[in-house]
């Protein structure tokens, strides 16, 4: 088994450390009872580490080359543009090559995550898990070669937008498929904690395309002037400069490489989803070798330190699987009358058929994948609303985030930079651009998915989804309406302000739009439908990177410096809209994730949808009321 072979876990007798296996010995143990105990074994399992970590440097290394991306549009500037100087003289990529770069990326990201998504449900995870990485390595070299050849043969815009969008296919089929495959692996207690884990490598990644690109700045020192503000000052071409800063942004886009070679191996020797082979392929034999081989056995309930039984009824006592007043949670969580009741559970006679079991229940066995049954649950069901739901939200996010993030050298230079001031040297203004970044952005990120972490323990990812929306909005509208103001006499508090809001965005919305949509659908959509929330998440970050390309418009480019400084504020405040959308659809649209006991609830109870999460609400309401 693939995933056995990246640490050697201690046994004692046979049994792995801490595990007591409840059926080693047995033989023929009846298919009905093995997928009771495979998804009871993952509940009760230990924090997966390894699955965070082989998830994590997949997405470290998506979130360096997005961001990575955005580090080095300045010093593509220098090398291809020399002529196109702005009012200060600094030579920059013109503003429609620039939004053309952004949006073939994110185009590329937006396709990579609906077809991975959708491709991961239909053929599995991990046949697709490795292949989006080998997308990247691909589109990562061949953007290196990008050039304009010899006097200029080649357009390199073209071949810069081209490979860009190869690289943002693979960035984004990485969203799902980290998701899904940390939700499925975790045991519910850890879930959320987890994929908090795998989300904040995206500030690491973003943090170290700062730290590197500062780090290969200051390296080629002697070799990028310091005296002009481009490398063909006085129309005389520094050859040096020019080939210094183009080996430059190469490397800083070249070392991404690394990270995603380490985690090829990996990739490819992860075992299945066993919810993919359980649901999907319906084959609870091999799960059960496979689960028994790397989890153990049950021991320890995963919310109580206890094993944790899904009680059963009597085949007489259950209630259809259409009835009105189905309560998963009574299939969850365990009365006291059946607490210690661990090896009995296995040894239970006749099991009831399908059509018997209340949904939730660890043996009810959901339907295959269809049109009919995609109908069915989607449209008759009222499960399009989650849909809508996690894609309005996610949507609503990336329009401020990237927003922000990928226009953060712009920005960071507005805030920074005195127009009193003579404008930098070339080695000056580089090296700026990467330490201003990651004091301003990376700091904040950082900070704020440290936080998630210790958050999401206490709090739902809905709630923490819902407050950071409005606290955004607020951080948003008044950084937005004292730009002027805090440009002119107090940056260092535009700063604070700015730093604040990064450390919101990953203590809120930036990380709960990648849980949720992992969560509340069904495994045999599981995929697609996180794949398709997350591509409006960039559909919406394609939306902000146009409406920027046009808000900033100015007929007289010398002036287009002072424009973006001068209105960004408004920029700000029409993004505190968006957050306040976004609070609004989290209200309305997303479903709790979570019990009154802030207890996680099982992806089965999750995939049961709508009509069952309402009605298991609608009775703890009831219940509360009574006492």
């Amino acid at each position: 088994m693939g995933v056995r072979k990246w640490v050697k876990r201690p046994t004692v007798g046979g049994y792995h450390v801490g595990v007591e296996d409840l059926t080693e010995g047995q033989q023929g143990v009846p298919e009905s009872k093995r997928r009771k105990w495979a998804l009871q074994t993952i509940d009760a399992s230990p924090f997966q580490v390894w699955v965070v970590i082989v998830a994590g440097i997949g997405f470290l290394t998506d979130s360096f080359g997005l961001f990575a991306l955005n580090v080095v549009t300045p010093m593509i500037g220098y090398v291809y543009w020399p002529d196109n100087l702005d009012n200060n003289g600094v030579p920059q990529v013109p503003s429609s090559v620039k939004t053309a770069m952004m949006c073939s990326t994110l185009a590329g990201t937006m396709i990579g995550q609906v077809a991975f998504g959708f491709a991961a449900d239909i053929l599995g995870r991990r046949k697709m898990y490795g292949m989006e990485l080998v997308v990247i390595i691909v589109g990562t070299m061949l953007l290196l070669m990008s050039s304009s050849g010899e006097k200029n043969s080649m357009n390199v815009a073209g071949w810069l937008i081209t490979w860009r969008a190869v690289m943002g296919i693979g960035i984004g089929a990485d969203y799902p498929l980290s998701a899904v495959i940390t939700a499925e692996f975790a045991p519910r207690k850890f879930r959320a904690r987890m994929m908090s884990w795998v989300f904040f490598a995206q500030p690491i990644g973003q943090l170290l395309a700062n730290v590197l690109s500062l780090a290969a700045v200051e390296g080629y020192r002697p070799y990028i002037t310091n005296t002009a503000r481009s490398c063909k000052a006085g129309g005389v071409e520094d050859l040096e400069c020019f080939r210094s800063i183009d080996r430059l942004w190469r490397l800083v886009i070249g070392i991404g490489i690394v990270p995603a070679v380490l985690a090829l191996g990996f990739r490819f020797t992860i075992p299945e989803s066993p919810r993919y082979k359980l649901d999907i392929l319906q084959n609870a034999s091999t799960v059960y070798e496979d689960t028994k081989n790397y989890y153990g056995a049950p021991e320890l309930d995963p919310e109580h330190g206890e094993m944790e039984v899904m009680p059963t009824r009597q085949e007489g006592q259950r209630r259809p699987s259409t009835s009105s007043e189905i309560a998963p949670d009574d299939v969850v969580d365990s009365d006291s009358e059946d607490e210690g009741r661990s090896s009995a559970a296995f040894a239970r006679p006749a099991m009831p058929s399908n059509d018997q079991l209340p949904p939730g229940d660890p043996n009810y066995v959901p339907p295959l994948a269809s049109w009919t049954d995609a109908k069915t649950f989607f449209i008759i069901e009222g499960n399009w609303q989650y849909l809508l739901g996690t894609s309005l939200s996610w949507l609503m996010l990336d329009f401020a985030f990237y927003g922000l993030g990928l226009s953060s050298p712009q920005i960071v230079s507005h805030i920074w930079q005195d127009p009193t001031d003579d404008s930098p040297n070339v080695f000056g203004s580089l090296r700026d651009n990467s330490l201003h970044t990651l004091v301003m952005v990376s700091i904040g990120t950082t900070i704020g998915g440290l936080l998630m972490i210790k958050v999401i323990k206490y709090a739902s990812p809905r709630v923490i989804q819902f407050w950071g929306f409005l606290v955004l909005c607020g951080l948003f509208l008044v950084t937005g309406s004292a730009w002027t103001k805090l440009l002119d006499t107090s940056r260092s508090g535009l700063i604070v302000l700015y730093v604040l809001s990064h450390i919101a965005f990953n203590l809120g919305p930036n990380v709960t739009t990648f849980i949720i949509p992992a969560e509340i659908f069904p495994t045999r959509y599981r995929c697609t439908c996180h794949g398709i929330a997350a591509a409006a998440g960039k559909l919406g970050s394609w939306i902000v990177q146009i409406f920027l390309a046009y808000a900033f418009q100015n007929d007289d480019q010398g002036e287009q410096y002072d424009w973006e400084r001068e209105n960004f504020g408004h920029v700000l405040q029409v993004m505190s809209a968006f957050m306040l959308a976004g609070a609004a659809v989290t209200y309305f649209l997303v479903p709790e994730t979570r019990d009154h006991d802030n207890k996680s609830r099982t992806l089965e109870v999750l995939a049961c949808g709508k009509k069952v999460i309402d009605e298991l609400n609608r009775q703890r309401r009831r219940e509360d009321e009574e006492n």
